[in-house]
């Protein structure tokens, strides 16, 4: 039999999984997991509304727009209504283009590693119960089953997988999907296993020279994950053996790591609870780096060209050593590069006091000034900064100036981070959702919102949802 792993002969592994992901669990519904999904979602659609401002998503929608599709779910940032699986794609990318949407770490292999933006996916929840009337606490389910999903089909890629992450997100679209739209376990299955074969997504799509493609690959994985459930519904079926067979995808899901905990009942924390957001447009991995040179900045002004060379010290890690690494985010391009660019980050935290989308205009990476700035800027890391913060980024920004004066301040935990005891501060979360909503959304419509999300009863629909979202967008997108 050519077979590589298959848990019983009637069950392979995709049916179990399925049948996992259409179970209830009380720990969905505990306070603290409600608060953080609500907090979640808040988040993730300040996002979305931000990312209209950028030329990436601005194209996907007019690709969308040029394709048609039934008016069944809002696209973010507009008074424009596509299909489902549209909907999925642009609303995806406006999560993501702008890298300020979520970020978990995970272990890999006995060290900490970034594992994702599992947010990326809160919108096939919010769009599939648009289109079929859910009310917004079954969209909350379905977003912390789509959490755990998401970080325990990371847990068994190898760090030293040729894959990327978002792989994981076709197989968690198409359970989200499946289980809002109704499914029994034998079309979830199903659904899944359709979903599984096309998610596959090389590595290559966020490292080397950054692209495009960065900002739509979760999108266009999901996409096919709720194409999947959409076609399971209809009787359509894809390869059960998907995950067991040497033909499948066992190079991207290893078997050895142990596929039973991808069924297994929920631990005491829940993924969802150490989701930390990104209080600046940049990645995950540099949080900590930004809040410790912004730190800094007031001791700065005016004294910029006093300054010898800045030593930039993160954790001592294999994603961060292998990030340091990379010469394009030494040496910025693209708007992709330099947000992913720990010496430009450092750099123009230091210079402005601040690290918003503003800072990223006129391709500030370029100017010859900045240029020469950044290259002061020393990228090192330190084990001793690691240890006092096992579950974090850390980092610190150490400033030596021609007298011989030195600053030094230092991030332990940045400001979104969010501790799994506590979750997400609930202050921070609303800050950062005015803030990127600034001058798209009216100050009253943000407050509604904001109101809805966070006190709304859990019986209310999520299409007054996004009925509220498309009365408060400040300017019409064109029609289709």
């Amino acid at each position: 039999m050519n077979v590589i792993h298959k848990i019983s002969e009637d069950r392979p592994s995709v049916q179990a999984l399925a049948d996992w992901s259409l179970r209830d669990e009380q720990a969905y519904h505990s306070d603290l997991v409600l608060r953080q999904s609500r907090l979640l979602v808040l988040d993730t659609i300040g996002c979305a509304i931000a990312g209209t401002r950028s030329d990436v998503a601005a194209a996907v929608l007019d690709f969308v727009l040029d394709s048609g599709g039934a008016p069944q779910c809002t696209i973010i940032g507009s008074h424009l209504k596509t299909s489902l699986a549209n909907a999925v794609l642009v609303n995806g990318v406006k999560v993501r283009c702008l890298d300020l949407n979520d970020v978990i770490f995970i272990q890999k292999e006995g060290k900490l590693s970034v594992g994702g933006h599992p947010s990326d996916n809160i919108t096939v929840a919010l769009s599939t119960g648009e289109m079929i009337g859910s009310t917004l606490g079954q969209a909350l389910e379905a977003i912390v089953i789509g959490y755990q999903m998401f970080s325990r089909l990371r847990d068994v890629m190898r760090f030293s997988s040729l894959w990327d992450g978002t792989s994981s997100s076709g197989l968690v679209a198409a359970a989200m999907a499946g289980r809002l739209l109704g499914l029994d376990a034998k079309r979830q299955a199903q659904a899944l296993a359709l979903a599984a074969a096309r998610c596959a997504t090389p590595k290559v799509v966020r490292w080397g020279a950054l692209s495009s493609v960065k900002n739509m690959a979760n999108a266009l994985v999901a996409q096919n994950g709720v194409q999947a459930a959409l076609l399971a519904a209809r009787g359509l079926t894809g390869p059960l053996e998907v995950l067991d067979h040497e033909g499948g995808l066992r190079q991207l899901f290893d078997p050895e790591l142990g596929f039973e905990q991808l069924w297994a009942a929920p631990s005491a924390t829940l993924q969802i609870m150490s989701s930390n957001i990104k209080t600046f447009p940049c990645i995950g991995t540099a949080q900590a780096l930004v809040a410790a040179a912004l730190a800094l900045a007031p001791k700065l002004q005016g004294r910029h060209h006093q300054i010898r060379r800045i030593e930039a010290i993160m954790a001592r890690l294999p994603m961060i050593v292998n990030q340091q690494a990379e010469i394009t985010r030494r040496q910025p391009r693209t708007r992709e590069d330099a947000d992913h660019s720990f010496t430009f980050l450092t750099a123009v935290a230091l210079v402005d006091g601040a690290l918003t989308e503003r800072q990223f205009a006129n391709k500030r990476w370029l100017q010859p000034k900045m240029r020469a700035f950044a290259a002061k800027v020393e990228l090192k890391t330190s084990a001793e900064i690691s240890a006092r913060a096992p579950d974090s980024m850390p980092a610190r920004v150490e400033v030596e100036m021609d007298g011989g004066e030195r600053l030094v301040a230092e991030c332990l935990y940045p400001p979104g981070h969010s501790f799994s005891e506590r979750g997400l501060d609930r202050d921070v979360t609303i800050r950062k959702f005015y803030d990127v909503t600034d001058a798209l959304l009216r100050t009253s419509a943000a407050d509604d919102i904001i109101s809805l999300l966070l006190e709304g009863a859990q019986t209310q629909s999520v299409s007054a949802l996004f009925a509220k979202l498309r009365s408060a967008t400040t300017s019409v997108t064109r029609s289709v």
